[in-house]
C-alpha cells in the first residue's frame, strides 16, 4: 500500500436473506488532508430528508477512520432515520473497525484517513414490524469490509470486468435466462 492515499473508490452488495435486507455501500477513501478529506468537511451539513451520520461506536465514540455516512434514499419519517442511525450506522462503523483488524486499512493510517459512505437500504423497512434488523447490521457491516477492500486493491480491475460476457446486461434486476428486465 503507497504511503498515501489519495482517493479510492469501492462498493460491495450485502446479500440479504430477504430482498428488503440487501445493503449496498458505495465508498470513496483517502487522507483527511486531500480531496477525500476536502470532500468529507464539504458535506457534513445537513440538506433536507438527506442526514448525514458520524459513524458511531456505542454513542460517543466515533469510528476510526473517521468515516460519514450518506443515506441513498430521503429520510421522511422518525423510522427510518432510526433504521440509519442504528443497526445501519452501527453496522458500517464495525464494518470499518473490521478492515483495520484485518490489517486492509493499516492501523497507522485509521487517524489519517476518512471515508464517506453511500449507503442504501430498502425503505421499506422503516415500516415493517418483523424486520431482522440484526441481519440488516451484519450485512452492513460485511458489505462495509468488503468496499474498502475492493477499494484499496483496485477491484474489480478493468481486465476482469472486460473478461466478462458483456452480451446481455449483467445486473441484479436483469433475468438473464428470460431476456427480460424485472423491476417489481
Amino acid at each position: 500500500m503507497p504511503d498515501r492515499i489519495r482517493i479510492r473508490f469501492g462498493e460491495a452488495m450485502g446479500e440479504g436473506s430477504q430482498d428488503w435486507l440487501w445493503t449496498e455501500p458505495e465508498i470513496v477513501i483517502g487522507e483527511a488532508d486531500g480531496p477525500v478529506g476536502q470532500a468529507f468537511a464539504s458535506i457534513m451539513g445537513q440538506s433536507a430528508g438527506f442526514s448525514r451520520f458520524f459513524c458511531l461506536v456505542d454513542g460517543g465514540k466515533m469510528v476510526k477512520p473517521a468515516t460519514i455516512m450518506v443515506p441513498k434514499v430521503q429520510l421522511k419519517k422518525m423510522a427510518d432515520v432510526m433504521v440509519y442511525g442504528g443497526p445501519v450506522q452501527a453496522g458500517i462503523a464495525d464494518g470499518v473497525l473490521d478492515a483495520v483488524e484485518a490489517g486492509i486499512i493499516p492501523k497507522n493510517k485509521a487517524e489519517s484517513l476518512c471515508i464517506i459512505a453511500l449507503v442504501w437500504v430498502d425503505p421499506r423497512l422503516a415500516g415493517m414490524k418483523d424486520a431482522d434488523f440484526n441481519e440488516l447490521y451484519r450485512n452492513n457491516r460485511t458489505a462495509m469490509k468488503e468496499a474498502i477492500q475492493k477499494a484499496l486493491k483496485g477491484k474489480p480491475s478493468v481486465q476482469d470486468l472486460l473478461k466478462e460476457d458483456r452480451s446481455m446486461p449483467r445486473h441484479m434486476y436483469f433475468n438473464r435466462d428470460k431476456r427480460k428486465w424485472v423491476l417489481e
